[in-house]
């Protein structure tokens, strides 16, 4: 039965199809009691973006799908934001912790919390047990203040960012001088990692957008230069080079290669704007494909969960205070709401100054631990 109408009480699901993400519906669910060692989240707020077309697109090959219950031949699209938890049956976790992780298009969730010593906690639900540990880590929240729509924002992206820029870093450990190009310039994800690689004096960055996003894109003076899809043969450069590819675009990532050339040492696939099909470039090298939660978990055990946290927090704090001079928050509420900006979502890229940010009930929540 699909909801037609609600109320803040209600509780509810925005299901997709498994054969055919693009099919929605908003069903209705009951409260169900919690069993011991359970805590139940409410969904305070969900970040809309690109990665949940991924999510969706990629549901049943790289198992998305199952990191929340539904009904059979149905999916709950994961969305990245923050929760109150509502109710507990664990000693360890009080009513009213806010967190921020990765939660189902819903009012609320069920997860088994098992606490971490750096106050987040890791779920280990059964039907969450393949999935990588940043796909079921809920970090602690503070309060809630007005800058947290564009923090759900700047939270769901930026650890991709601050990922990317590492790998890149310890590809060019001994190279020299080398230019980072990144394609889909105009994203968030390449603009956040186009500002982690500024700060090295040893990598110029340039980035490819849309002619229609060239003005918005360089009016940021984050990348070293810009430049068109159209416009490739400013694309010149005298040492090595990385592509970043966020766009899995077979003809770009084909003109690149040419036009770089054997200064091009390495391609590496991130998500796709394009598409999310696989990347066939016959006669070219294989591109490198980057999974951002494989490189956060050598990176925390490289250095330790509370080190890799702290690093993680102070970055995208930084960001934070650079995105609110460029990046504007729409945010709506309801189930109604959530179904017109994921079918948006779907219906291809958005302007790149906008992000959208969606409440599945009216801003209200439980009482805050004292």
């Amino acid at each position: 039965m699909q909801l037609t109408s609600f109320s803040p009480a209600d509780r509810w699901d925005l299901l997709v199809r498994r054969d055919d993400v693009s099919a929605l519906s908003l069903r209705p669910r009951a409260e169900e009691p919690l069993e011991p060692g359970t805590i139940r989240l409410g969904v305070e707020a969900l970040a809309l973006t690109s990665n949940n077309v991924t999510y969706a697109a990629l549901g049943e090959r790289a198992g998305y799908l199952t990191a929340f219950p539904a009904p059979p031949g149905f999916g709950r699209v994961p969305a990245w934001g923050f929760a109150v938890v509502e109710a507990s049956a664990h000693e360890d976790v009080a009513v009213g912790s806010r967190y921020f992780g990765l939660l189902p298009m819903s009012t609320d969730l069920t997860v088994r919390p098992a606490p971490t010593e750096t106050g987040s906690f890791l779920d280990t639900s059964a039907h969450r047990g393949g999935l990588d540990d940043s796909y079921r880590r809920y970090r602690p929240a503070g309060e809630p203040d007005h800058l947290d729509p564009l923090r759900a924002v700047v939270q769901t992206i930026y650890p991709a960012c601050l990922q990317l820029a590492d790998h890149v870093r310890d590809m060019n450990a001994d190279a020299g001088p080398m230019t980072v190009v990144l394609s889909s310039a105009s994203s968030k994800t390449a603009i956040g990692t186009a500002e982690r690689l500024a700060s090295d004096p040893g990598i110029r960055t340039h980035g490819l957008t849309s002619p229609a996003n060239i003005a918005f894109t360089a009016g940021l003076s984050v990348y070293d230069q810009v430049s068109a899809y159209d416009d490739l043969g400013t694309l010149a450069t005298d040492g090595p080079a990385v592509f970043l590819d966020l766009t899995r675009n077979p003809d770009l990532v084909t003109s690149v290669h040419h036009l770089l050339g054997n200064r091009l040492r390495r391609t590496v696939l991130i998500g796709g704007t394009h598409s999310v099909q696989p990347l066939e470039l016959p006669g070219l090298p294989e591109p490198e494909r980057f999974f951002a939660p494989a490189q956060q978990a050598l990176q925390r055990t490289k250095v330790g969960d509370l080190a890799y946290e702290q690093r993680l927090a102070a970055g995208e704090q930084q960001f934070l205070r650079r995105a609110a001079e460029w990046l504007r928050v729409d945010e709506q509420t309801g189930p109604a709401a959530l179904r017109t900006a994921f079918r948006a979502l779907l219906a291809g890229p958005q302007a790149p100054d906008v992000a959208t940010v969606v409440r599945p009930r009216p801003k209200a929540g439980p009482a805050r631990p004292a």
